[in-house]
């Protein structure tokens, strides 16, 4: 019978995994792998017992979850990234629509200090879009990144106080950005326009470590490996400027992809038996992303070609200028704190509060296909416990951009126009269910 469930519960996972997307967040790291957790800012996930969702987060945490469980979910992201030329006034807005990020797992425990499982959940991701022939093309016109990680991992329970788990993360990216450059700005007439579409497969590890010193009071600390991805894929040149120059078409080219290290301190309080308190810390290694590098020996080829037939050595410094996105990122921390309230049997009511730091280290530096900024998560959410082994959980949250928005100029450094609002809307639901 457990053979047949944990089929069932693989398959299922398997298919939720397909309908992987992206979001708005430090960097491009997504935080959206509970819709339970979601609803209080992601606040002691792992060590708060309530979902599975700490395989991911805390593979340690198993050992608070007996038998064999598994949950579906899924959440829901609206983007507002209006922004405004501070030239001409125009405004631009670069979300893509409406984005969903699935998750799933499966918990089981083989005996009384064992259980493995399995985590399928997408760790970063990417989606922005604007006009092509946007006025602000050179600062990037769209961008979309899927990171699918498929995660098993194992936790061993040492002693009634202390757990230890680890894991291997099988990641699969799907890539793909594009930017443009209108000539006018060089002297010349025409535009060009690259788009870079690519995917590849890498390996990481995870770890985690829960102490409980006494029953009601919980501590966990887990630490996540950096992913490089080394993608190889197609670089398409267009554009007016293109064609005169005979520079259109697709060609083979590369770019290395990273998702950063990180490590995270989560801690869980039962008060009594109608409320816990919880609290995370995360810090996230984004200074390692320094650039987005397109390296393409065909393109390399081929524009050596029209400088030496031309004499015109711009067309050279605007495709470097293209393929060399200089990022100069800083580590990013997320503070979070947050409650679970017990009304009753059937009703459990949450909420939470976070604040996270930019990616973004020199603001000059920032592109619109990566609008970074600090943020608040206000968050609230609800379980639903139908009978003792199923419940639904559904969780709300507004990520609110603050501080130094502004896209500058590159070559000057000048301010050319500013987000008037970076925020995100996210709605999660869930299933859980325990064999």
């Amino acid at each position: 019978m457990i053979r047949t469930n944990l089929k069932i519960a693989a398959t299922a996972l398997a298919v939720a995994s397909t309908f992987a997307s992206t979001a708005y967040a430090a960097g491009f790291q997504l935080t959206e792998q509970s819709a339970l957790a979601l609803g209080r800012a992601y606040a002691g996930v792992g060590v708060d017992g309530t979902d599975i969702s700490g395989i991911y987060y805390n593979p340690a945490t198993m050992t608070l979850h007996k038998g064999t469980q598994v949950q579906l979910g899924l959440v829901g992201v609206g983007l507002n990234l209006e922004y405004v030329d501070k030239q001409n006034g125009t405004k631009e807005n670069g979300r893509a629509g409406e984005e969903v990020l699935p998750h799933g797992y499966i918990s089981h425990q083989i005996n009384d200090s064992t259980w493995v499982g399995l985590a399928i959940t997408i760790p970063y991701g990417l989606s922005t879009n604007y006009d092509e022939n946007w006025s602000r093309q050179d600062q990037g016109t769209d961008a979309k990144i899927t990171v699918i990680n498929f995660n098993p991992n194992f936790a061993w329970k040492v002693t009634d106080k202390v757990s230890i788990g680890a894991g291997i993360a099988l990641q699969y990216v799907d890539a793909e950005f594009g930017v443009g450059v209108d000539l006018s700005n060089y002297g010349a007439a025409g535009t060009i326009h690259n788009k870079y579409k690519a995917d590849d497969f890498t390996w990481g590890f995870n770890v985690g470590l829960m102490w409980a010193p006494v029953e009601n009071l919980r501590f966990g600390i887990s630490y996540r490996s950096e992913t490089k991805h080394k993608t190889n894929g197609t670089l398409t040149t267009s554009g007016s400027a293109a064609d005169v120059l005979g520079l259109s078409g697709s060609r083979d080219a590369s770019v290395t992809v990273a998702g950063p290290a990180w490590a995270m301190f989560n801690a869980a309080w039962d008060v009594n038996q109608y409320l816990s308190l919880y609290a995370t810390f995360r810090w996230a290694d984004w200074s390692s992303f320094s650039e987005l590098k397109t390296e393409s020996t065909e393109m390399d080829t081929a524009v050596g070609s029209v400088v030496q037939a031309t004499g015109n050595r711009t067309v050279a410094s605007v495709f470097s200028a293209m393929a060399n996105i200089d990022n100069s990122w800083t580590d990013t921390y997320l503070y979070s704190l947050g409650y679970d309230l017990r009304v009753n049997e059937f009703w459990t009511l949450r909420g939470g509060i976070a604040y996270e730091t930019s990616a973004i280290g020199d603001r000059q530096k920032r592109t619109a296909i990566i609008p970074d900024a600090d943020r608040w998560w206000f968050a609230i959410g609800s379980s639903f416990h139908w009978t003792k082994d199923f419940q639904t959980d559904i969780g709300f949250a507004h990520l609110h951009g603050v501080h130094e928005r502004s896209l500058y100029d590159h070559q000057t450094g000048a301010e050319i126009g500013k987000y008037r609002h970076l925020d995100a809307y996210l709605l999660g639901v869930q299933m859980q269910y325990r064999f």
